[in-house]
């Protein structure tokens, strides 16, 4: 992983999220873009011009600034890591940050999430919420609650499909430098039959592409999923959610993934790495042509 991209409010709770995002980049070597996203900015907030033109430049040279003291908050003098500064101007906070993603070719996404209130799910959204939808990338989404930066446990969420193989891949290669424990976890219904034999034949496959050994694979009955895997992750003290974000099926299909990936980025107090099916696609179109 080559380049990783930053998105911050200069919020708390995103100077939370950047410690994530250091240590990323620590363990892969990776150039880190800090992005800021910001709107027109009004005349009182400026008062020593009306030019809107001259306002844009006084907040870009603002946040820049910010973003360079955010930087020198936490990088020692001694340490080698490349960063570039990125400050856009845009109306929607979610459409910045995808201009962030393509103008930075980032392969992964950074951000603090400040969503927890029911209320707030139901009347405003959140940017994490739709990000998860639309961004071509991985989202690494960071709760406001989080402390301290640790990885020694993983829960993969799974309904062991062949896109969940990819995506267990790719979330290894990511997380290997940091060695922790990875449960691959899926939530059976009461009906199900035969997921028993289906995990064996899963975990045969993960085997044979995958070879890391700190991975359990674990079928738990529920008709309720993000319910036990909230569970799971209290009892088992768990560090990281990793799920893939599938696209909707037709209204007939019951599916493991219906919307969970955005339930848990709301109901877990620990960060969530989201991959999409889109991404896991056009990664895998983008292989093809190299051959």
């Amino acid at each position: 992983m080559k380049k990783i991209l930053f998105a911050t409010d200069f919020s708390k709770n995103a100077e939370r999220a950047f410690g994530y995002a250091l240590n990323l980049a620590r363990n892969h070597g990776s150039k880190i873009t800090m992005l800021h996203i910001f709107d027109i900015p009004t005349s009182w907030d400026f008062p020593l011009t009306e030019d809107p033109l001259e306002m844009k430049k006084q907040e870009i040279r603002a946040s820049e600034k910010k973003l360079t003291d955010l930087v020198q908050k936490y990088i020692g003098s001694d340490e080698i890591l490349t960063f570039d500064y990125l400050v856009l101007e845009n109306m929607s906070v979610i459409n910045g940050i995808l201009e962030g993603i393509k103008k930075s070719d980032a392969e992964i996404l950074v951000l603090g999430n400040k969503g927890a209130s029911k209320v707030k799910e139901i009347l405003v959204g959140s940017t994490t919420k739709a990000l998860l939808e639309k961004s071509p990338i991985p989202v690494f989404a960071v709760p406001e609650d989080v402390r301290l930066f640790q990885l020694k446990k993983v829960l993969f969420a799974s309904d062991f499909q062949k896109g969940d193989l990819r995506a267990l891949k790719l979330c290894v290669q990511l997380l290997k430098p940091f060695h922790p424990e990875i449960h691959v976890i899926h939530v059976s219904h009461s009906e199900e039959v035969g997921s028993e034999e289906f995990i064996q034949y899963f975990k045969s496959q993960a085997d044979d592409l995958i070879q890391y050994p700190s991975i359990q694979f674990e079928n738990l009955y529920s008709d309720n999923s993000a319910k036990s895997l909230i569970h799971f992750i209290q009892q088992n003290s768990i560090d990281l959610l990793v799920m893939l974000e599938k696209r909707r099926r037709g209204l007939g299909e019951v599916l493991f993934h219906y919307d969970l990936v955005k339930k848990m980025e709301f109901q877990s107090h620990i960060p969530v790495l989201s991959y999409s099916e889109a991404y896991l696609q056009n990664l895998k179109t983008r292989e093809q042509a190299k051959l």
